[in-house]
């Protein structure tokens, strides 16, 4: 990673994002893409190998490994959760990732893209590019979702706990490792002590000794083949091997492995609700917040909230190396969480109200693309405008869609002669885009007929400062001069004008009357 950014910061060109989301590129549009090529090639060597790329290349797992190794060393061992809803969490969002788009494509009708390469010309390159930072968030949201989805969960949930219940990619590499014949194996079944260390020593919380002892192999797909329990063993007697696929297991000692659960029913329903809740609030919240991090977050809060409902249920109550309860008696840090989890709540809360505000707005913007009725112009202005009051931070798309419903409720607001209202509306929208060309033509217009001449000059200045090639801008420019008396100012821009559209009737009576009166 440090090679390839620092390549690109040297030659100012470098290998295109090996980011394997940017395998829906390939699959909407048809572009092959650096990171499709790459999803590919790891694919088809996990059909081979197994489930290795996410130990042995994944940057998000060595983060969760490096957190795992600091905390050991503060002597924290956060104790993992297993539950069985959210493991349907990576499934489900591979599928929406990449087997929605292309049911929707089917039932609108749209034919199969093409596979193509593409440059950076052409919008978006397949293999080289310009633009590294492309897809990807900005620097402190990057840093941000690798200290959440690197350190925080795993603090919270234990080791490799976005790989559990979070990547999607780890979904799709899951599928081929059931059918991979390499797999962690036993040498010979009589050699095997049963001591456990190599299921301690695994960090992915698989069975290892038990699946070793009924099957001869590790089956389960959450393996990630990082040799740790090939290390551990005592005997020697623990390898990588290749042989019969997890597909095809077969039972050669029936000695049963434990499915262990940490929550009931009504537990994991408040999990998944929770989740969703969070994931819904804070995807796209701030037009910041990408997918992965919002789902790690929602993994974290459904948690934090179960933990809160035990809490408040059971009379004893320890989290990691907490006491929070006892005897029913809350303890100081019971006490610390409760008012954490009021603040965390407040917070989830108001997040939730700004999307609601944002979603809305631009759900109304969209239809007053459609429809431009005062009615639904207003409504979507008064959503976007209290998401952009109340929330923490801006939302740039959202200033510039509010911007744009300003001007459009001005055009409205003038047609119907209600010049006043026009005047606010687009000085509110110059207020959320200071740069919007055509809200200064407009506003400069409208003041020149309203007599208020030096201010509508102003406007109009920076009018034709941003677009010298606008006609209508230096016609409404020269008329402001003209009636101020800065004749002079007024044939330079009426000239201006008359040179850009000769044909135009009014510039040109203009022209004659300005050109007329300076005569002798």
């Amino acid at each position: 990673m440090a090679l390839h950014v620092a390549h690109w910061k040297i030659t100012g060109k470098t290998l295109a994002p090996l980011e394997l989301n940017e395998v829906m590129y390939t699959f909407e549009l048809g572009i092959v893409t650096a990171g499709f090529l790459f999803m590919a090639v790891v694919f088809l060597a996990t059909l081979i190998f197994g489930r290795f790329f996410c130990s042995w290349g994944c940057h998000i797992l060595a983060l969760q490994d490096l957190c795992a190794w600091v905390l050991e060393k503060f002597r924290i061992r956060p104790k993992p959760i297993r539950s069985r809803a959210m493991m349907w969490i990576p499934i489900v969002t591979a599928l929406y990732m990449f087997v929605w788009p292309q049911v929707v494509r089917i039932s609108e009708g749209r034919a199969r893209p093409q596979l193509h390469f593409r440059t950076d010309a052409q919008g978006w390159a397949s293999l080289t590019t310009e633009n590294f930072w492309r897809n990807l968030p900005s620097p402190g949201v990057t840093a941000l979702t690798f200290a959440v989805c690197g350190f925080l969960i795993v603090y919270v949930l234990g080791s490799r706990a976005f790989c559990i219940y979070g990547c999607p990619y780890g979904a799709a590499f899951r599928l081929a490792d059931r059918l991979a014949p390499g797999k962690i194996r036993l040498k010979t079944q009589t050699d095997c002590l049963k001591c456990g260390a190599c299921t301690a020593a695994c960090g992915s919380h698989v069975r290892v000794h038990e699946e070793l002892n009924r099957f001869g192999m590790v089956v389960n797909s959450a393996c990630l083949k990082d040799l740790d329990c090939v290390a551990a063993c005592p005997q020697g007697n623990v390898t990588f091997g290749f042989g019969r696929p997890a597909l095809l297991k077969k039972v050669v000692n029936d000695t049963p492995v434990r499915k262990q659960v940490d929550f009931t029913v009504s537990e994991e329903v408040v999990l998944i609700l929770v989740f969703l809740s969070v994931l819904i609030t804070c995807r796209g919240l701030y037009d910041r917040i990408p997918l992965f991090l919002s789902m790690a977050l929602g993994i974290i809060v459904a948690w934090l909230f179960v933990l809160f409902i035990r809490l408040v249920r059971r009379p004893d109550m320890q989290w990691n190396r907490w006491w929070l309860k006892s005897g029913g008696r809350l303890r100081s840090s019971g006490w610390t969480f409760v008012v954490f989890m009021f603040a965390l709540t407040t917070f989830a809360v108001h997040c939730g109200v700004i999307r609601y505000h944002s979603f809305q707005g631009r759900r109304y913007a969209q239809q007053a693309r459609i429809t431009a009725t005062d009615q639904i112009v207003t409504k979507a202005i008064d959503h976007l405008a209290s998401a952009e009051h109340w929330g923490l931070l801006s939302t740039p798309h959202d200033v510039t869609l509010l911007a744009d419903l300003y001007y459009q409720l001005a055009g409205i607001r003038f047609s119907a002669g209600r010049l006043q209202e026009s005047e606010t509306h687009l000085r509110a929208a110059l207020q959320a885009h200071p740069q919007m060309t055509m809200a200064h033509y407009d506003l400069g217009a409208l003041l020149i007929q309203k007599g208020d001449l030096a201010s509508g000059v102003d406007h109009l200045k920076r009018v034709v400062a941003a677009k010298p090639d606008f006609a209508e801008g230096h016609y409404n420019l020269a008329l402001g001069h003209w009636m101020s008396g800065a004749n002079n100012d007024a044939r330079r821009e009426i000239d201006a004008a008359y040179q850009l559209n000769p044909t135009d009737v009014h510039t040109r009576e203009l022209h004659d009357l300005m050109h007329e009166n300076h005569r002798p």
